[in-house]
């Protein structure tokens, strides 16, 4: 097969010498592969060979002119096509708006060289359509990279939510076991008192504080196990925010981070949002654990929840040195602390604005005026379940 020429390929069809030969002097010199037939047989063979645009006459000896544009189409689907004619028709109008035709021109053509403009113009056509389909299926493909891009973003991300989770889990662990090793040792001592111990009534009394202690433990354990829990796995529900801020306050008093003495919780009833109750409890373990650090041994947190409008506001706020100059619109960036080096990731503020901001909320972070730094965020609010 003959190398494409970079102009396109033009095959002409016309069984008149004539009118071939006139239309040869006009059409010579343009920048296309250029065949002249003058029968369907020739056509056909030529258009073997490839065919861009086809200018043909409709009354050909062995082949009708419409049925060459047909197979012109089947080598060349975008194929355009230019109807010569001697015997206009409104059959043959209709016949060519079906097939697409670039243009029907009647014989003899008042100007023969509106005939090399009206070719021109069916090759140009042709461009702009291979241009349009070849800029349409490199959108296609960007937008196919798009879309998997953000998926391995957002795989990504919560990947990220879950190990800076679970980095705050060693954070907590170290209280935790100490919490956890003193209610411990009571089963244990009582336990071997039993052993030994003949008084039913006393044997009673350790059995009882027995299970006293062993609820301790559980409610530590289900509390970690609940922070810990991949919030993707659980479903958007009506969620407590009061209960998920208590929750992150005993979290973070089973921890090195403060004592229970330290954090106070002030909400009276339940405020309701429309949430994944283990991201809200994400979101009050950062900011609380955040608040104790910062306050220090003899420091205070205090963390509020009321219902403002259609909104539900909860506020955690800290006695200690408050935020940098400047950082209080710093601190929901990626890796940005204000710790010392090695003591945080500068993931954890970031964590908790995404996840506020998924659920359509808010949250800003400012200092008071009597000293320390204030969280306020705001989720929708929603009907109790």
């Amino acid at each position: 097969m003959e190398t494409p020429h970079p102009g396109g390929r033009l095959v002409v069809v016309d069984d008149e010498p004539v009118i071939l030969t006139v239309l040869q002097s006009v059409l010579d010199g343009e920048p296309w592969d250029i065949v002249y037939a003058q029968d369907g047989a020739s056509a056909v063979a030529a258009m073997a060979e490839g065919v861009d645009v086809l200018l043909t006459d409709k009354n050909l000896p062995d082949i009708n002119g419409l049925d060459l544009v047909r197979h012109a189409r089947e080598k060349t689907p975008d194929a355009e096509a230019i109807l010569l004619t001697g015997y206009a028709s409104l059959e043959t109008a209709i016949e060519a708006v079906k097939l697409d035709l670039f243009d029907y021109i009647v014989k003899p053509p008042r100007d023969i060289f509106e005939v090399a403009k009206k070719v021109r113009a069916a090759f140009e056509r042709q461009r702009m359509r291979r241009e349009n389909r070849r800029l349409l299926a490199d959108l296609s493909e960007k937008n196919a990279e798009l879309t998997t891009a953000l998926d391995e973003v957002r795989r990504a991300q919560g990947e990220l939510v879950q190990s800076e989770k679970l980095a705050g889990i060693g954070t907590l662990a170290a209280g935790v076991a100490h919490e956890i090793s003193s209610p411990l040792f009571g089963v244990m001592g009582l336990a071997e008192a039993i052993v030994d111990e003949s008084d039913l009534d006393e044997i009673h009394e350790h059995a009882r504080e027995i299970v006293s202690y062993s609820r301790s433990i559980r409610e530590i354990v289900v509390g970690l196990t609940g922070y810990a829990r991949d919030a993707q796995t659980v479903h958007d529900v009506a969620c407590d925010m009061a209960a998920a801020a208590r929750d992150a306050c005993r979290l973070v008093a089973h921890s090195a981070a403060a004592r229970e003495s330290q954090l106070e919780v002030r909400a009276e009833g339940s405020f309701w949002v429309l949430a994944r109750a283990p991201e809200l409890q994400q979101v009050f373990v950062n900011l609380v654990r955040n608040a104790a650090e910062a306050s220090g041994a003899e420091g205070q947190v205090l963390v509020t929840l009321s219902r403002l409008g259609e909104s539900v506001v909860a506020s955690v706020e800290d006695t200690g040195p408050g935020l940098p100059a400047g950082a209080e619109h710093q601190v929901f960036d990626p890796f940005f602390t204000t710790k010392a080096p090695g003591e945080g990731t500068g993931l954890g503020l970031n964590i908790v604005y995404r996840i506020v901001t998924r659920y359509q909320g808010t949250i800003v972070a400012e200092n008071r005026e009597d000293g320390g730094a204030r969280f306020v965020l705001r989720l929708p609010a929603t009907e109790a379940p």
